[in-house]
């Protein structure tokens, strides 16, 4: 026992003479305590237990700053520290902390050295001959800094702002090499530069990226010196911790950037002008100059009323008064361009103060509305005209919302359907308001549908009865009304009052009963005149075929008795009954034209027209007649009643002839868009100009029965047969030259037509 306290004496005589002493820190009671080595280290007078703010006073402010950072990540996270302070006195100590379990619980104690000692050699003391240089450029430098050994990169000695930038303590971060607080990317580019002194420099300046303890990366601007310690190559550190400033200029270069993009934003569709406190340009843009035609200097040569519209004036004079009072002013401005031109302007003046409130600049921007005005001004004429022009319609237009309630009504709809004496007494109201209920249903139902469908209903007959109890027929459109999405927001209505029409198909009704009647009466007549014609030309014929008949026998018997005017007497009975028997033959073939029916087929014109000529051999040669044939159809049609045609035409052409010459007939055909057109032109005597209109009149002769014979009926004949085709005939002539008959035939011939074409003209 007493070897064993004189063991204690002997250690604590060794502590005493090394200078090195004991502390323990109360977490619970924020208290610090230490042995009588450590308080006279520290220069505390009692014995009991100080607070911790006790024990950071006793350190300068600096070393005091270093020591609450250490004990605080002590205390909450029980890391160890070992920090190099200096005290009030100027003394300084080294102080090492560490958690220490005993049993179980934990205790926060640690060892304080001083370095005052006569005789110790300290480590930080690297310039051991100028120690005063060294504490006022290394250790107390306020800018980080920190030397490391070339070779090996070991750091080996660092100051407080160093400790406190990277958030290391003292003995962490000398335990480091340079290449920990280096992201690993980077290690080679520590090994280029970092290979001897002569490539890395006497001076070494260059931007490099750190990371601090937490792990999080620093931009530095480093300054290493190389400098020679105990005979080994090292460099002295300066750091200068950028990463704000870097930051700072990117955000400044981010925000110029966007400056410079709001800018141009701004020129490329605005116009810019700013002025200075007394109203004197200072700046146009681009977009002002091409717009204005004006420039900087052409505004300083006239005041700013060159720019703007005379009838502005009072606009321009609100705007200046609420720039003036430093107010925001925005309006539409019309100005004058250096041509003589206007042009629009949504303009925004905005004012610039100073310290003082007062405005120093103004800033005027604008928007060029130029062509939407000129639309605007547009669409309000277009609106006044098609007002004007609804509103004078006779027919009544109105627009209605979807509960039915007007919008819109024209005059014709105000004034004549709804009674009243303007457009505004009627806004608003429904039919209800105006119609009973019977007929409002009615046509609240038209609307309810057109609004659910979204589909128009078109030519719906209604009727009302007015103030004077008339019954009024309307004949309506209805259609529905959307907007730009296809969403239906209403109806526009036309109504047209019909009145009058009605009563006219009342009577168009009653008139067709009647015609129809007179058709039906007529369809009798015609079967009993046709009856009637075919009769009398039986009956009529037998006593022709007596009297011609008995006339023969007499002239045969009695021939020797019968002197020459007897004879003649006889000649003239014959002739007159022949003549009445042809005139009868052509009465029945005008009659049935266009009774009987036919069916169409398809025929080459050009084979019909050689048949006719065909029957007529004999008289072209005996007249040496020339016959000449254009290029002519083929047609789908009726033969029958169209060889009749070309039959009588031919024939004529060949008849009428003056003894002695030559017959020419030429037959052309002309297509058109929808008929065609066929020509019968002759040489021969052609018809007096005063008789032209008795050519188609039924059995009208032109020329003397003794030269020419023939009934009168052939022409009349063609006439209703290409009018029942839906074709028309004509012709034209010269007495002594000859004529050309035409006639149109179209390429299409509705069904009714067919019916009642004439199938026999040759009887």
């Amino acid at each position: 026992m007493v070897n064993q306290k004189e063991g204690d004496r002997h250690w604590s005589k060794v502590l005493k003479l090394t200078g090195v002493g004991a502390w323990e820190i109360d977490p619970a009671n924020q208290s610090f305590s230490c042995c009588a080595i450590g308080r006279e280290i520290l220069q505390i007078s009692q014995v009991a237990p100080v607070s911790i703010s006790f024990l950071k006073g006793k350190f300068k402010p600096d070393f005091s700053t270093m020591l609450t950072h250490a004990l605080g990540n002590f205390l909450n996270a029980g890391q160890a520290f070992l920090e190099v302070l200096e005290l009030l006195s100027g003394s300084r100590v080294i102080v090492r902390a560490r958690l220490v379990q005993d049993g179980d619980a934990m205790r926060y104690c640690g060892s304080i050295e001083s370095l005052d000692v006569p005789g110790l050699t300290q480590q930080p003391e690297l310039f051991s001959d100028r120690g005063d240089l060294y504490k006022i450029l290394f250790q107390d430098n306020p800018m980080p800094m920190f030397t490391w050994e070339f070779g090996s990169l070991n750091i080996i000695d660092v100051n407080r702002q160093a400790l406190l930038k990277y958030g290391y303590s003292r003995e962490e971060f000398l335990s480091l090499n340079i290449r920990d607080i280096r992201p690993v990317e980077d290690i080679p580019l520590i090994e280029k530069h970092t290979k001897g002194g002569d490539i890395y420099g006497t001076i070494h300046q260059k931007v490099w990226r750190h990371l601090n303890k937490a792990g999080e990366l620093m931009l530095v601007e480093i300054t290493g010196h190389l400098v020679e310690i105990a005979g080994r190559s090292c460099s002295m550190v300066l750091i200068n911790d950028i990463t704000n400033r870097v930051e700072a200029e990117e955000q400044l270069l981010e925000s110029l950037k966007d400056l410079s993009d709001y800018r141009f934003a701004l020129d490329e569709s605005c116009l810019v002008m700013i002025l200075d406190r007394e109203r004197k340009v200072e700046y146009v843009n681009l977009k002002f100059q091409e717009i204005s035609g004006f420039d900087k200097s052409g505004l300083d040569q006239h005041s700013l009323r060159v720019l703007y519209d005379e009838s502005d004036e009072q606009l321009i004079q609100d705007c200046w008064d609420a720039t003036y009072s430093g107010r925001i002013w925005r309006g539409e401005l019309k100005g004058k361009t250096k041509d003589g031109g206007v042009f629009w302007v949504d303009t925004i003046m905005i004012p610039f103060k100073d310290n003082q409130d007062i405005a120093y600049q103004y800033i005027w921007v604008g928007y060029d509305i130029t062509e939407k005005k000129l639309v605007d001004e547009a669409l309000i004429k277009e609106r006044s005209l098609l007002r004007a022009i609804i509103d004078n319609l006779p027919i009544q237009i109105y627009v209605k919302d979807t509960d039915g309630r007007h919008i819109i009504n024209n005059r014709f709809q105000y004034e004549n359907l709804l009674g009243s004496t303007s457009e505004e007494e009627t806004l608003g109201k429904t039919v209800y308001d105006y119609f009973p209920e019977e007929i409002a249903t009615g046509m609240d139902a038209y609307d309810r549908q057109i609004l659910r469908d979204g589909e128009p209903i078109l030519n719906v007959e209604e009727y009302y009865h007015d103030r004077n109890g008339r019954q009024v027929w309307l004949l309506t459109n209805k259609v529905p009304l959307k907007d730009s999405y296809g969403k239906v927001v209403g109806l526009v209505g036309m109504s047209r009052d019909v009145t009058d029409t009605k009563k006219k198909e009342e009577n168009l009704k009653s008139l067709n009963v009647a015609l129809q009647d007179k058709a039906l009466e007529l369809e009798r007549s015609n079967q009993e005149l046709e009856q009637f014609a075919y009769i009398a030309s039986h009956d009529l014929q037998e006593p022709l075929r007596m009297i011609t008949g008995f006339m023969g026998l007499l002239e045969k018997k009695y021939q020797t008795l019968l002197d020459e005017k007897g004879k003649q007497y006889i000649h003239f009975a014959v002739d007159g009954a022949s003549r009445m028997k042809n005139i009868i033959m052509d009465l029945l073939t005008y009659s049935r034209a266009g009774r009987i029916e036919e069916k169409v087929k398809e025929v080459a014109i050009d084979e019909l027209v050689s048949n006719i000529l065909q029957l007529h051999k004999e008289l072209i040669q005996q007249k040496n007649a020339r016959i000449s044939l254009g290029k002519l159809p083929r047609l789908i049609i009726p033969v029958a009643p169209i060889r009749q045609v070309f039959q009588n035409l031919i024939n004529n052409a060949l008849k009428y002839q003056n003894e002695g010459h030559i017959p020419e007939v030429d037959i052309q055909a002309e297509e058109n868009e929808d008929y065609w057109m066929f020509s019968v032109k002759d040489n021969g005597i052609g018809i007096p100009e005063g008789l032209h209109d008795q050519v188609f009149i039924l059995f009208s002769r032109l020329h003397e029965k003794q030269k020419f014979t023939g009934s009168g009926i052939g022409l009349a004949m063609c006439k209703k047969i290409i009018e029942n085709l839906g074709g028309t005939i004509g012709f034209s002539s010269v007495e002594g030259k000859g004529s050309t008959f035409f006639f149109t035939f179209p390429k299409t011939i509705s069904e009714n037509r067919l019916t009642g074409l004439t199938k026999d003209f040759e009887n």
